[in-house]
């Protein structure tokens, strides 16, 4: 038994939403591929809970606020800080994700996600826009703006960072405390290589 390659799982599902009628915006799929884990049943199954949710249109916002994913603004959001180096404005964006109620260790794996994202655009230009799977136009701008930003090697490093505290998460009493230090490592800036 092997999981199934995310792009023959998405057009499974995109094949799925045509015969029953069900449009979903850019974006959608391949959530919907994340969250199935590579498993055909799983990924019926969200898709299933998915279209029960809504009148025949699946969009994005829908999509991720059911799955448990943490919105595109937030991420915008977080990596501008990152970026930027703004305390302020990172730990705001905490306390805008505990207060909206997402999962501190969900949102940690998103922000992985979007550093992914943000390196391969930084290290292939719009080129590497085909490796993401298909995203809402404004997205793929921010995200490439983001690129331009922070760049390949904060990206990097910023994502390493990440890797290792969802790796302590793992357990943690205290996962709002363990994203808090994260975020602090993520401000301080990287040691010198030499």
């Amino acid at each position: 038994f092997r999981l199934i390659p995310p792009s023959t799982l998405q057009a499974y599902m995109e094949q799925i939403c045509a015969e029953e009628g069900v449009t979903a915006t850019a974006g959608v799929m391949p959530m919907v591929v994340r969250a199935g884990a590579g498993s055909v049943r799983d990924s019926l199954s969200v898709l299933d809970q998915l279209i029960a949710g809504t009148d025949g249109e699946l969009d994005y916002l829908t999509a991720a606020a059911l799955l448990g994913f943490t919105s595109a603004t937030l991420l915008d959001d977080a990596v501008g800080a990152i970026a930027g180096r703004d305390g302020a404005a990172l730990f705001a964006v905490v306390d805008r994700m505990v207060s909206s109620g997402h999962d501190p260790r969900r949102f940690v794996e998103d922000l992985l996600q979007r550093l992914r994202d943000v390196i391969i655009l930084a290290l292939a230009g719009e080129a590497g826009a085909s490796a993401l799977g298909p995203l809402p136009a404004d997205q793929l701008t921010a995200m490439m703006e983001q690129s331009h930003h922070l760049g390949a090697a904060a990206a990097t490093r910023a994502a390493d960072l990440a890797h290792t505290a969802l790796t302590e998460m793992t357990g943690a009493t205290s996962p709002r405390l363990q994203l808090e230090l994260l975020c602090a490592r993520l401000l301080l800036p990287a040691a010198d290589g030499d």
